[in-house]
This record gives C-alpha cells, sequence and structure tokens, in this order.
C-alpha cells in the first residue's frame, strides 16, 4: 500500500482507542472508496490488535499517504484538528470537503460546515456509526464487528458507565448478531503485567528478608534497578496477597532516588511511622516515600525506625469518654438533639447505665426533626441493636468497633453496667492522629484489581499525581462494591474532601481533558478521551420532607458515604498514591457483602427516600443478597406509610423499569408481594405464584422466540394482567409510559388469553398469522406460554416457521408482468403470501407464475 494516493480518508485522534479504531472501520463502511489512515500512535492494546490482523484490516499507517492528494477527509472521535496529526493542515485546508463523526456534542467547530457534521451524546461514537449501519443495512465482516464491540465495551465500561443508554446495549447485541468474536473481546479487553513491571516483581520476591519487630515478622526487600518502573505500590500489594506476611516494606533504587512502600496488616505496626523515617507518610496500614539518598542509608533508617512504629496496647477502658451520657426512650427527639449540640457529639444512648435501651445517632436526629418530628419519642428512631465492649477490649478491637458501629461509638461495659463511650474521637486522639477521618480498620485494599483495569489506569495515575494538595480523594459509588464481589463496574465517581472542583479542573489539565463545574454543587465532571469522570465535593444531606430532593452540605468522607443508602454502597477506596486501593469501611459493609447482606446506614433510610426499597430488590436479586430482618421491618413500614404509592410517576416507572429488567426477578417479585408493595403501586397488580411462573414461561418464550422484545415489558404485563384496558390505560398515563409500550402492554394483556380461543380449529397456515402477527410479540409470547395443545403446537409453528415467511417477488415485478398500480397490486401480493404460508409456492419461480395467472385471471 505504499505511495498511496486516494482522495477520501478517514483519520482519528492520535493515541487511538477501540472506540475510534472501531469508528473510522465504520465510515469506511459508509465511504466504500475511503481508506482508513493511522495519524499517530495506537493504544496498545488496539496495536496489538491491529498488528495480528492487519491484512484484513487494510489500514494505512502514518507516511504512507499523500496527503496533498486528499479532496475529502471524514474525521471521526475527535472535535479538535489539532489532534489529527500531520492531517491537521488537511482538515483546516478550505478546498478538502470535511465530514466529522463526533459523540462529544456542543463544541465549537469552526473548521467543518454544521451540515457535514455528525453529532451525537451517545456513550461511544461506535454506537452511532453502528445505528447507522443498521439503518443503512450494511453488513460487516466478523472481524469488524469484534472491533465494534471492543469498541462499545471500551468506552461504555462493559455497559457500566453511567452515560450508557439501550442505545449502546443494542447496538452491541447488533455486533453480536453480525458475528463478533467474544474470545477476543474478552483478551483485548484486558492486558498483563508487562515484561518490566514483571521483572521488578520478580526480583522484590528474591530480595525478601525477614526482620523481628516486637513478635511480629516484618519482610523488607532493598534491591537497586536500572531503569525506572512505575506501580512499586501495586508490586508490594501483589506480594502482600503472595506471601500473607503480616507487614512489608519494599526499597527500590531507580531513578536516582529509592522508591519506599509501606504495607502492614496488624494493628499493632504504624506504616506511616516507617515511612517517615524517609519523609514520607501515609496511614497506619499503608504509606510512602520517595528519598533522595543512597539505597543503604535509606535501608538503615527505616531498620532504625522500626520500634518506634510499634503502637502501645492500649485498652478501650484507658481511651473512653466518661460519664457515658443518656437520654429515656420517652423523651423527645428535640431534647436528644439539644443534647448531642451542647456536649458537641454525634450519637447518644438511650436508657441509663444500669439498663442500655439502644443508640441514637445525630444524622437520625436532623432527619426526623426534617420531617416534623421533634416530640417524637426517641424509641421511635433509636437502634436497639447496640455493640459494646468490655473496659479490657483491646484498642485495636475498639478501633474495629468504632469503623463498623452506624453511630460512631461504642458504650464500654463493667458488666451490665455502662462506665463510658469509646468514640472515633477517643481513638484518634490514642493514637496521637489529627483529627481527620481514617476509616481503615486494617481491611482490604483493591489496589490489584484498580490496576487490571487497564483502561482507566492513566486516570488513575493522574488522580495519584494531582491529589497531594487534598486531604483525601476516594473512589466511591458501586464501584468499589463491584470490585469486592467480582462484577464489572467502570464507573469513576471520585469524592474529594476539600475543593471537588480545584481537583477536577487540576485533573482534567492531567488527563488533557477538558472540566464542566457545577459550582453550586461542588460538583465536575471531566472528559477525556478515555470517558469521564464524576467528581464530588465530600458532602452530607438532609431532607425536608418524605420522598423530597436532599438539601447538601460540605462534610468529611464518613459522612459522605453515611448518605448513601446501603452499607455496602458506603464503601471507598482511597486513590491517592500511599495508601492507593485502601478500602474505607464506617459502617460495616465489608461484613455485610461477606454476609450477602442488605441493611439500611439509618433508620430513615427509606422515609428519606422509597425509592430504595426497589433498589434493595435489585441488589437482593443480582448478587444474591438478602435484606436483614432490620432492613425489611423499616422497608415494610414505609410501604405501610403509604410513601411508595406516593412516589412520582415518572420516579415509580423507572424503579419499576429497572426492576423488571433484571436477569432474575422471580424472588423480586415475592418480595414485591411481601412487603405489600404490589397493593401500593395498584391495587389490582398481581405479584403471586402465578406471575412467578407466568414470567419464568414467558422469559424461557422471549429468549427462544423473541429476544430482542424488552423483559421489562413482558414482565409488567404478566404482572397488570387482571386490570380491564381502562384500568391499565388510565395507570399507564399516571406512569407516563411511552404510547407504543402501553399499546403492547394492554394488548398483551386484553388479546393474548384470547388468542387460544381464536386459534381453535384453525389450521391453515395463513389464518394462523393472519390472527397471531398483529399481537406479536408480547401478546403472542403471552398466547403462547398460556395455550394448551394443540394450539400450542400452532402458535410454536408460528414463531418457528411462519413468522419470517415473506415473498422473493413484489410490486415491481407485477408492474414488469403488466399490472399497472392499483389495489389489486396488493391484493396479489395478499393472495401470493397466502399461498406460499400454506405451501403451495417455493420459490421466485413459482411466485412469478402463480402472479401472472392471478392477473391473467382479471
Amino acid at each position: 500500500m505504499s505511495n498511496l494516493r486516494r482522495v477520501e480518508v478517514i483519520v482519528s485522534h492520535a493515541n487511538t482507542d477501540f472506540d475510534a479504531f472501531a469508528a473510522m472501520l465504520a465510515a469506511r463502511r459508509l465511504y466504500p472508496g475511503a481508506v482508513v489512515a493511522i495519524s499517530g500512535s495506537l493504544n496498545r492494546n488496539v496495536r496489538d490488535f491491529y498488528r495480528l490482523h492487519a491484512d484484513e484490516l487494510d489500514v494505512a499507517e502514518p507516511g504512507r499517504l499523500n496527503v496533498e492528494s486528499v479532496r475529502r477527509l471524514i474525521v471521526v472521535e475527535t472535535s479538535h484538528p489539532e489532534r489529527l496529526g500531520e492531517f491537521e493542515a488537511v482538515a483546516r485546508d478550505p478546498d478538502v470537503e470535511v465530514v466529522l463523526f463526533d459523540h462529544h456534542a456542543g463544541q465549537e467547530l469552526d473548521w467543518v460546515r454544521s451540515e457535514n457534521a455528525v453529532l451525537s451524546d451517545d456513550a461511544a461514537l461506535t454506537t452511532t456509526m453502528v445505528g447507522i449501519l443498521a439503518e443503512r443495512e450494511l453488513e460487516p465482516t466478523p472481524l469488524e464487528a469484534t472491533v465494534f464491540a471492543l469498541g462499545i465495551h471500551e468506552d461504555t465500561g462493559s455497559l457500566a458507565y453511567a452515560g450508557t443508554t439501550v442505545k449502546d446495549a443494542e447496538a452491541l447485541a447488533w455486533c453480536m448478531r453480525h458475528g463478533a468474536s467474544q474470545e477476543l473481546v474478552a483478551e483485548y479487553l484486558h492486558t498483563p503485567l508487562a515484561e518490566r513491571e514483571r521483572a521488578l516483581f520478580d526480583a522484590l520476591v528474591a530480595a525478601l528478608e525477614p526482620n523481628d519487630v516486637g513478635g511480629f515478622e516484618v519482610l523488607v526487600a532493598a534491591l537497586r534497578w536500572p531503569e525506572y518502573v512505575d506501580g512499586v505500590s501495586n508490586l508490594a500489594h501483589k506480594i502482600v496477597d503472595l506471601t500473607d506476611c503480616r507487614a512489608l516494606i519494599c526499597l527500590v533504587e531507580m531513578d536516582e532516588r529509592v522508591f519506599c512502600v509501606v504495607r502492614t496488616r496488624v494493628a499493632e505496626l504504624d506504616a506511616s511511622v516507617i515511612a517517615g523515617a524517609l519523609g514520607g507518610g501515609g496511614h497506619a496500614q499503608a504509606a510512602s516515600a520517595s528519598y533522595r539518598g543512597s539505597l543503604e542509608e535509606a535501608r538503615s533508617a527505616i531498620v532504625e525506625s522500626l520500634p518506634r512504629s510499634l503502637r502501645r496496647g492500649l485498652t478501650a477502658g484507658e481511651v473512653m469518654s466518661r460519664p457515658a451520657r443518656f437520654v429515656s426512650p420517652e423523651d423527645t427527639v428535640a431534647q436528644a438533639m439539644v443534647l448531642c449540640q451542647r456536649h458537641r457529639q454525634s450519637g447518644i444512648q438511650v436508657g441509663d447505665e444500669e439498663a442500655l435501651r439502644g443508640i441514637v445517632t445525630r444524622e437520625d436526629l436532623d432527619k426526623a426533626i426534617g420531617h416534623g418530628l421533634s416530640h417524637a419519642p426517641v424509641k421511635s428512631v433509636m437502634s436497639s441493636e447496640v455493640v459494646t465492649c468490655s473496659e479490657e477490649t483491646p484498642l485495636g478491637e475498639a478501633m474495629r468497633l468504632v469503623s463498623g458501629s452506624s453511630a460512631g461509638r461504642v458504650p464500654v461495659l463493667r458488666g451490665d453496667k455502662v462506665v463510658g463511650v469509646v468514640t472515633r474521637s477517643d481513638v484518634l486522639r490514642a493514637l496521637e492522629a489529627p483529627l481527620a477521618p481514617s476509616g481503615d480498620d486494617g481491611g482490604p485494599s483493591i489496589a490489584e484489581q484498580l490496576d487490571a483495569l487497564t483502561e482507566l489506569r492513566p486516570v488513575f495515575e493522574a488522580v495519584q499525581a494531582v491529589s497531594s494538595p487534598f486531604e483525601g480523594v476516594y473512589l466511591v459509588g458501586g464501584a468499589v462494591r463491584d470490585i469486592l464481589l467480582g462484577e464489572p463496574n467502570f464507573d469513576v465517581d471520585i469524592a474529594v474532601e476539600g475543593d471537588g472542583i480545584a481537583f477536577g479542573e487540576a485533573l482534567a489539565e492531567a488527563v488533557g481533558g477538558r472540566v464542566v463545574p457545577h459550582d453550586r454543587f461542588g460538583t465536575a465532571i471531566v472528559l477525556h478521551e478515555g470517558g469521564r469522570v464524576d467528581v464530588a465535593t465530600t458532602r452530607t444531606e438532609f431532607y425536608d420532607s418524605p420522598a423530597a430532593l436532599p438539601t447538601v452540605e460540605q462534610a468529611s468522607i464518613r459522612q459522605d458515604l453515611y448518605r448513601r443508602d446501603f452499607t455496602i454502597n458506603a464503601l471507598a477506596a482511597s486513590l491517592k498514591g500511599e495508601d492507593f486501593g485502601r478500602v474505607v469501611d464506617h459502617f460495616g459493609g465489608l461484613r455485610d457483602l461477606q454476609n450477602r447482606i442488605v441493611r439500611v446506614l439509618h433508620n430513615l433510610s427509606f422515609i428519606d427516600d422509597p425509592t430504595r426499597i426497589f433498589r434493595a430488590l435489585r441488589y437482593e436479586s443480582r448478587y444474591g443478597l438478602a435484606m436483614d430482618a432490620h432492613t425489611f421491618g423499616l422497608a415494610k413500614a414505609c410501604v405501610e406509610m403509604n410513601l411508595v404509592g406516593e412516589l412520582s410517576s415518572a420516579r415509580l416507572r423507572d424503579e419499576l423499569h429497572a426492576l423488571l429488567s433484571e436477569k432474575q426477578v422471580e424472588e423480586s417479585i415475592r418480595r414485591l408481594a411481601e412487603l405489600g408493595i404490589d397493593k401500593a403501586v395498584h391495587p389490582r397488580l398481581a405479584a403471586d405464584e402465578e406471575s412467578v411462573r407466568l414470567v419464568g414461561e414467558l422469559d424461557r418464550a422471549r429468549a427462544e422466540h423473541a429476544p430482542d422484545t424488552p423483559l421489562w415489558r413482558l414482565r409488567l404485563g404478566a404482572l397488570a394482567r387482571n386490570l380491564s384496558p381502562d384500568e391499565l390505560y388510565e395507570w399507564f398515563e399516571r406512569l407516563k409510559l411511552r404510547r407504543r409500550d402501553a399499546d403492547r402492554i394492554a394488548d398483551a394483556v386484553t388479546v393474548g388469553p384470547r388468542l387460544p380461543a381464536l386459534l381453535e380449529g384453525i389450521q391453515e397456515p395463513a389464518e394462523v398469522r393472519a390472527i397471531v402477527e398483529p399481537h406479536d410479540p408480547d401478546g403472542a409470547l403471552l398466547a403462547l406460554v398460556l395455550a394448551d395443545e394443540p394450539v400450542r403446537a400452532r402458535l410454536l409453528r408460528y414463531f418457528t416457521d411462519f413468522r419470517e415467511v415473506g415473498l422473493e417477488i413484489s410490486g415491481d415485478d407485477l408492474a414488469e408482468l403488466g399490472l399497472r398500480e392499483s389495489p389489486r397490486v396488493g391484493a396479489i401480493l395478499d393472495e401470493l403470501l397466502r399461498r406460499k404460508l400454506n405451501g403451495e409456492l417455493d420459490g421466485r419461480e413459482s411466485e412469478i407464475a402463480a402472479a401472472r395467472e392471478l392477473i391473467s385471471a382479471g
């Protein structure tokens, strides 16, 4: 392909990812005479894929095109011509026609005419391109379909990013139908450690030496390395996993510095003290340093610091606050709040020294007052299950209990008498640490799992590079939960202790992207070529009334996590370099994940937002979890207060859509009945065992015969089967359901059960199709699962034999036979289709012959 002179060229930005590469190949299908040209470097995984399939992909590499011959330039996946390398001048040449395909809408385009720009808001540009190909019925090769699938997976996080829509999922399904290789997709979405990283890892393991510190074994590895290798902290995590050691120190001299990484898994050893010997810092379990000196000096300083890293063996009795203050169960919420404010406490015990009845947090008191419940008794909002400890409880255990307590305080008992309370402030003072949230009770690290997300590695590296001025930078949201569960999730939601917008601006500069700030909320969206990062200032929320939107105030990471719905969602992972991947668990989320439990963070959680009940049901179904008895009771009470029924129509519609779109919903349907949600949503909705049976059969029938039918629509029809047509449309109008979906469900509910009777005695295939086709797919599928033999066999034949039958001739053929355009054209085509369905015609020639006969018959 040397010395190419093409007048039409397709290009994208340098450092081309799979979405851009796929979009170029798709554009070639739209412009068959154009050549795909690489304008710069390819991302590593794209480069490896391209090299293996270069002959089939037929792509021109840099320097092999005569850019002066280009008369039409098709640009994909960038609205910035300066990112096109040698083709920038071509893009700005007024004599060259430029066509643009991009999914970063909102850019100012002064180099391409508006009528030549195809812009979308799709999560992946490949989704847009696949939609155009599908509309034009352009068929890709299986290899092209594989590249398209990789592009969609990469830019949507395998459909897990927040910006993903049903269009992305449909485009991915289109790719699979056209032969996309799942094996290649799996192989190129994830890449192993580089050879240099593996070599350093092996050398560190070989250099490990044990050191005894107060009875604990500390492994130390110290070595020189000839070249700089990034990610020593990640290698340290791997070594801890490999050796199961209690503490590890890695010292690597390279690039004229000694890089130190410290990890400890015992509360008695303080990693920050060890790293501090070299001028570094961090947390008790994870710390690091960069030392400008010799390896021998660094090792000597580290070894000398080890005795100082031992913590004192304090007990709960020595660090607790006294006296423990109480309110009576009958005291009002307002009285309890006054005491908390007066003594600057985050909560207060309920009962007295001799009989501890419960504990109530200031957050719950705040929320109760916000709901107009200031005169309600404290017992109505307190937690009766209280974690306690004895005076002899070691400090490390007390730390664990405090971190795991939603109240952030643990009463200390002498026998059955409460003699004090250990608070988080008490623990921090005992450790001589500043009053800032650590949230680390020796929990696990997910650094290795984060590092395995190769497409996000540049983002995480940039976060580490700019995070130093900020007190805390954390990955939050469902990503931490899903990583711990081994589920795919590529959302990047970051919470910053400090100025979230300033952090977003710094991150955007580091990744070469742009930031969209929202000053009112202290949030920012960082857009970059690999996707987006959502940044928020850590905050707390207060609800003015049930089901209302929250009022937001800046807060600590602990308070930020406390506003979440469930403990398993109140997990965070540090993204700062010194403790990258450290899991922050203030409320027992790790324990609940291990025990497969969905637990609310506070007693008013469902009152604040009743949609959380639907979310709990989805988690039960998706992850095999179950609400604990207390959470289930709170959910049921919320339903009984009719707060679910009072949800806005759109929110209720969205929650039903999400719940009924889950892969498995049988148990969720049973839960709807157990909680009374079905009747709260509509008095005649049926979440009974018959619905469970119908949904199971509909799911199987859909998978076999009509897999493109929306799952939620079929399932909602099964639940709504007892409603009359008027009730259905009245309810659907309240839900603001799309008219097409409403018509399909109503047709299934009203006609589906009657179809078997209409087919009684019908044998002719054409008649079967004429009766069933108007109600395909929803009504036809419901009829299939309801029908008995022999009608069921006829419905099965409709799906397997009759549904896709079509004529091989058209009205144009009839015109060639001398039939002028008239109603007879349609009538003859209908008769021909009837005959073909009934087996009387078997191909184009027989159809032509029959058409000639019908035309002659007049």
